[in-house]
């Protein structure tokens, strides 16, 4: 419920980095470039030449005939905890940041929470890992491929002008795109069920869930990063509000900024239809596209084209793509969307066990998060072909499919102001504990933890109406290959990062 607290004016979203409050949908090609800042003078004069090109929340204009005047490009930066040491934010300042982010997405600790083992484990990853630390991450997106390596050309020319003070981290540069599909690797329409901001979308989850300085769930605004008032004397940070600090000499750091959570995972395609496919034959039904394509929609929760299976269990409906205006009461028991399933998982809504619906209703909206995401490397079948099974077309693809040696997944990203109560919340407790929602040993079938060493098998369950279907344990299908916790500032605090007053 939005409050007055929650009203975001024109000039406050002018100050917030437009990738916290929009998707750039339209724009299907992105880029992810990752820095080190190796001085801190030669660190601040990059942000001051980066600034200016910074896209904002600004809403878009508007033309004659009312239609949105939409962005050709835009272009955001965050730093990580090292990142805003190495351009000269003093210890006391970095020490008023949450915990996790101050240690890091790949500290051993976290790394089990979060089920990083393995072959996910940090050592192993391309860019974020222990061997492999950066400072920024700059997230390009443009129109098409053409224009993104004009941005990558401007980017890369502002980082050669330090003259070796900032450097890209060599061979770690990211790409991904949008499909014209709009369905992830495995075959499912995605990106959506993304929560609505209060303030932005009219009535939506608190402001203070995702941007810094305002009322949260609870109705409380949250603990932000501060700076002690003398590294600001032009006042470029505002005066600290926050009753926390109310009785320091502080400026507020974190206003109008968020936490973003970063990870490569690398899906694996051929490995997630074998398993159904073996489900299939497992179940007697032989190798069955159809049978494969229901039971992958049950660990999913919607079907291929998006339809939520809450809303037409019996079969795929494209008309019900994009629904999200559903609850899980009339389905308590999972008959049509299992309660392990990953949508129901990620999101419960107001089911869940042994809470009431009101309360199961204030605890899902207490930990959502923002997804903010592109996919990586090539189709390997086309979707489409998911939504009529029953078809040759499809049964030549499903049955037959074969791995190409291509990496493909989706670069994950999600906006939080808590990273501990949003992000790691759901990933631990609802995404990778087996016992959630009265179950025993079944963790999120698709993105869980599966098969790690000295690990109890987990396994898919779904109830039917005859009794409970239990499939053969269930493989990781998602590995991590590159993660990292990134503070998204305001632009008024880019400019306090890029100003000469505070002391390196």
């Amino acid at each position: 419920m939005s409050s007055a607290s929650d009203r975001l004016t024109n000039e406050s979203l002018a100050d917030i980095q437009g990738f916290i409050t929009s998707g750039y949908g339209h724009l299907r090609s992105a880029a992810y470039l990752f820095i080190r800042m190796n001085d801190a003078v030669g660190g601040k004069h990059w942000i001051r030449a980066l600034e200016p090109s910074i896209s904002s929340s600004r809403p878009w204009p508007v033309d004659a005939r009312g239609q949105k005047t939409r962005p050709a490009s835009a272009v955001n930066v965050a730093f990580t905890a090292p990142g805003l040491a190495a351009c000269g934010l003093p210890a006391t300042a970095l020490c008023t940041f949450p915990t996790e982010f101050q240690e890091g997405i790949a500290a051993p600790h976290r790394s089990r929470i979060l089920g990083d083992t393995d072959e996910s484990a940090p050592a192993s990853w391309e860019i974020g890992g222990p061997d492999r630390e950066f400072h920024a991450i700059v997230l390009m997106h443009a129109e098409d491929e053409p224009g993104l390596e004009r941005m990558l050309g401007d980017q890369r020319a502002l980082i050669g002008q330090s003259g070796g003070a900032v450097t890209e981290v060599p061979g770690t540069l990211q790409r991904g795109y949008r499909p014209e599909t709009d369905a992830e690797p495995f075959g499912f329409h995605d990106g959506v069920s993304q929560p609505r901001i209060a303030g932005i979308s009219g009535q939506g989850v608190p402001t203070g869930e995702f941007i810094l300085g305002y009322e949260n769930h609870y109705g409380l605004i949250p603990p932000t990063p501060v700076v002690p008032r003398d590294l600001d004397p032009a006042g470029l940070l505002s005066t600290l509000a926050n009753p926390y600090h109310a009785q320091g000499a502080w400026r507020d750091f974190g206003r109008h900024g968020s936490f973003v959570v970063y990870r490569k995972l690398r899906q694996d395609v051929v490995g997630f239809w074998a398993f159904m496919k073996e489900e299939a034959i497992r179940a007697g039904r032989g190798a069955d596209p159809a049978y494969m394509v229901w039971l992958a929609s049950k660990c999913v929760g919607r079907w291929p084209s998006g339809a939520p299976m809450v809303l037409s269990p019996a079969q795929d409906d494209p008309r019900l793509s994009d629904s999200d205006d559903f609850l899980y009461a009339s389905d308590a028991d999972g008959l049509a969307c299992p309660l392990g399933a990953h949508v129901r998982r990620t999101n419960p809504r107001d089911v869940i066990k042994p809470y009431p619906q009101a309360q199961s209703l204030s605890m899902s909206e207490a930990h959502r998060v923002i997804r903010r995401g592109r996919t990586f490397g090539p189709s390997l079948f086309d979707p489409g072909l998911l939504r009529e099974p029953s078809t040759d077309a499809s049964r030549r693809t499903l049955l037959d499919l074969v791995d190409d040696g291509q990496p493909r997944g989706v670069h994950f990203f999600c906006v939080n102001a808590s990273i501990r109560s949003q992000f790691e919340f759901v990933q631990q407790t609802w995404c990778n504990n087996p016992r959630i929602n009265a179950l025993r040993d079944n963790k999120d079938p698709v993105a869980g933890d599966h098969g790690g060493e000295g690990q109890p098998a987990s396994h898919m369950i779904i109830p039917t109406r005859s009794g409970v279907a239990r499939t053969a344990a269930l493989p990781r299908f998602v590995t991590v290959r590159a993660g990292a916790y990134l503070f998204m500032p305001s632009l008024t605090a880019l400019r306090f990062l890029a100003s000469r007053e505070l002391n390196t």
